[in-house]
């Protein structure tokens, strides 16, 4: 059979910018033999390019932990402090388990949520014997090249000495390459979502496209949880110096602010020295001209700028390129928006004090209950315009300023005494599929209150212990999925 072939290119790709290691040689090589040795157990649903992307992540988390450069130890050190356990699905012997060095169990697990993006269509079971017989094939590997294969010292020196939490632009670049590259957090399909966010960027900025992806790249990192745990990249980043003994570096890090892509208010500045702006919620923030990239005088007399920032280290930085305006229409709708929403705050927490979830037979019967239990002016009721549906579930979010949840079909699902609509039936084949396709406070919020309890994946061992495993990690379960999606 023919080698699948993982070229050293690959290995690069997946490193921090800039990096340069001497031993990306060697993991292709890896990298290939682990995706050769899995191809020959011909199974026959994964093709040549999700063998390659098994071999691939696999040899990546092998560098790390032979490195010990904290990736894979940051992701069990918060599994641990948050679950009790180094892993989700897997009794594993922690008496023998060392975090810098390669475990069955881990590449188990690798494989599992591999799985997720080459098989995007369904959640494959944690326990399949089809991904034991992957693990093992993977891990044999492994271990033939443990005792000899060469310590990746450029990739542990990078975290151990992080130079790049002294800049701004260089910390940028690490959470970009979280989102990117990293074989633990990266984001699958990536070129699509840059695309569509590049499209939105193009027509709020009018700008050129080229300037839009620049744009919708500085913007991701700070508007996307990555990874199996769902986490902000500037999470994952403190939690990987926290593992190389950075503890003051992971704050910094992890402590910068991030203002979204929309329309800034201009209320005041000095040309050259500085130009202070509101957000739509009223806060206020001034920011340098340099870091803001020394803008032309004429935009001192504009009204808006339409751009994001970052507060990192105590300072304001501009988030890449920014646009000007002197329409300031766009910032007065999303600011009268921010505060009409606050008029419902009384009353939103009126009806969150017993419950956070009603259920309705129909649109109709959502509608009464909206118009009598919130303060809708007149104007808003002529325009109050809801999906059409039955069996509805609704959401009623802790912040005011988010928007109501409604999900049609989604009360057959929820096992509540307040729900006359719960079908056990359609929740032990629909469940765990509203989990996964719902906000993710939605999600916390079910969880948490046990609203899903026919929630249940294929198992071998039958029904009962299909349902055990969504059970038991649930929440993780969710969570990795969505992070594929």
């Amino acid at each position: 059979m023919k080698r699948t072939l993982i070229p050293k290119i690959e290995i690069e790709n997946r490193h921090p910018k800039g990096m340069h290691s001497t031993t990306d040689m060697e993991y292709a090589k890896i990298a290939t033999d682990i995706a050769t040795a899995m191809s020959r157990l011909k199974i026959n649903d994964i093709t040549a390019d999700g063998f390659k992307l098994l071999g691939l992540n696999i040899a990546m988390y092998f560098e790390d932990v032979v490195a010990d450069a904290g990736i894979w130890r940051a992701f069990t050190d918060r599994m641990k402090e948050q679950q009790g356990k180094y892993l989700p699905f897997f009794d594993v012997d922690e008496s023998n388990y060392y975090q810098d060095e390669p475990n069955l169990d881990d590449v188990r697990f690798l494989v599992w949520y591999t799985m997720l993006e080459v098989h995007h269509d369904r959640i494959t079971n944690p326990e399949s014997p089809v991904i034991r017989q992957l693990a093992e094939a993977a891990f044999t590997i492994l271990a033939e090249h443990f005792e000899t294969v060469s310590v990746n010292d450029e990739l542990k020196d990078f975290f151990v000495h992080p130079q790049f939490t002294d800049s701004f632009v260089l910390q940028r670049d690490v959470l970009k390459w979280l989102c990117f590259g990293c074989y633990l957090t990266y984001i699958p399909h990536l070129p699509q979502r840059l695309f569509t966010q590049a499209q939105t960027v193009t027509q709020n900025a009018r700008c050129n496209m080229d300037m839009a992806y620049c744009m919708a790249e500085c913007v991701l990192p700070y508007n996307n949880k990555i990874g199996p745990l769902k986490l902000l990249p500037q999470q994952w980043a403190a939690d990987i110096l926290r593992a190389n003994g950075n503890n003051d570096a992971a704050n910094t890090i992890e402590s910068q602010r991030f203002k979204p892509y929309q329309g800034y208010k201009i209320v005041g500045g000095e040309v050259d020295k500085s130009i202070t702006l509101e957000d739509v919620n009223g806060e206020t923030f001034s920011i340098s001209a340099e870091n803001m990239g020394h803008p032309h005088e004429d935009c001192y007399k504009q009204k808006m700028a339409i751009a994001s920032f970052v507060e990192y280290n105590g300072v304001w930085y501009l988030n890449d390129v920014c646009a000007w305006s002197d329409n300031l229409q766009p910032f007065e709708t999303l600011h009268n928006d921010y505060i009409g929403k606050e008029h419902m705050k009384d009353a939103l927490d009126k009806l969150r004090k017993g419950t956070a979830l009603y259920y309705f037979a129909n649109q109709q019967d959502m509608e009464k209950f909206l118009l009598q239990n919130l303060p809708f002016d007149e104007n808003a009721k002529k325009n109050l315009k809801l999906p059409e549906g039955e069996n509805i579930a609704l959401y009623i979010p802790e912040d005011c300023h988010k928007d109501i949840q409604i999900l049609p079909d989604a009360a057959m699902c929820i096992k509540d005494a307040n729900n006359p609509y719960y079908n056990q039936k359609m929740a032990l084949n629909q469940a765990l599929n509203l989990a996964i396709s719902i906000e993710e406070e939605v999600r916390g919020y079910i969880i948490a209150h046990h609203l899903l309890p026919d929630a249940t994946i294929n198992s071998s061992q039958g029904l009962k212990r299909g349902n055990e495993i969504v059970q038991q990690n649930f929440d993780f379960l969710a969570k990795a999925f969505v992070s594929k999606h």
